[in-house]
């Protein structure tokens, strides 16, 4: 009877984002550099903020101790020390957790890029209004603000929305996505400085909880995670032809995970 090479289980986004943070999730160091676009970052976004399936990870059990392995690296941003080995290696999915794990966990701006390719600095919100006034049109609640998060217009300057301060979101009702797994502190704050204008908004805020915000706490991730016994050469051919979401790798690079899984990093050398 043949053997079943590989695990499918569902697990909680907020437990593989936790992972990456830890050094749990690692990335082979073949993988190639995160370059999402802010666009395509927000889509990924309005598409968990509504339980829609964002698609399965694949990874592959480390086995650290014993026998060949890949040269590993963490997701881009996790602050993983250089001793920290990873128990799963993500071979599929890269691009997607590390757009959810800089937009969602990270309490840093988001480095991406312009559909022109021009490098920007991002911070995430949900507009409250928005998400719940009509969830068709969800793609229109999620918003990237600058850096300095003051969005300008007529060459800076007129301002058309300042989110600069926590009194500021919670006066236009902007949701910080990387508040979605710690809302605590923010709710608090929120509740305050409207109890102190007079205004009782706690009720818009549980029902933004209950509808968008739980979709993020309760969304669960189809991963695949192969056995840690197979082979290098097994795993080069099954990242080549599951990695569709970039073009397919190259003979550098398909030598370079060659190299790696002797935990030589040819991409140094290269460099």
């Amino acid at each position: 009877m043949a053997k079943t090479t590989f695990d499918t289980n569902p697990v909680l986004l907020q437990t593989l984002l936790k992972s990456c943070e830890d050094g749990k999730l690692q990335l082979p160091d073949f993988q190639r550099s995160w370059v999402w676009e802010e666009e395509r970052i927000m889509s990924l976004i309005a598409s968990v903020s509504r339980g829609f399936p964002m698609g399965a990870l694949m990874s592959l059990k480390s086995k650290i101790d014993t026998g060949v392995v890949f040269a590993y690296r963490p997701i881009e941003g996790a602050p993983v020390g250089p001793n920290i080995k990873p128990e799963q290696l993500l071979l599929d999915g890269q691009q997607r957790m590390t757009s959810l794990y800089q937009s969602c966990m990270r309490r840093q701006v988001v480095a991406t890029i312009t559909a022109k390719k021009r490098l920007v600095k991002r911070w995430f919100y949900i507009d409250i209004t928005k998400a719940l006034a009509n969830e068709a049109d969800r793609e229109f609640a999620i918003f990237a603000m600058p850096e300095d998060r003051v969005l300008k217009t007529n060459f800076d300057k007129d301002i058309v929305l300042d989110l600069s301060s926590p009194a500021l979101e919670y006066e236009h009702l902007m949701f910080p996505l990387n508040q979605v797994f710690s809302t605590d502190e923010w709710m608090q704050g929120f509740w305050k400085y409207w109890n102190a204008k007079g205004e009782d908004k706690i009720g818009l805020f549980f029902r933004f909880q209950n509808d968008v915000l739980k979709n993020f706490t309760e969304y669960q991730v189809p991963v695949i995670a192969l056995g840690a016994d197979t082979s290098h050469e097994a795993v080069c051919l099954v990242f080549e032809k599951v990695n569709t979401g970039g073009k397919a790798l190259d003979a550098f690079e398909l030598l370079t995970a060659m190299y790696a899984a002797q935990g030589h990093k040819l991409r140094d050398d290269w460099s």
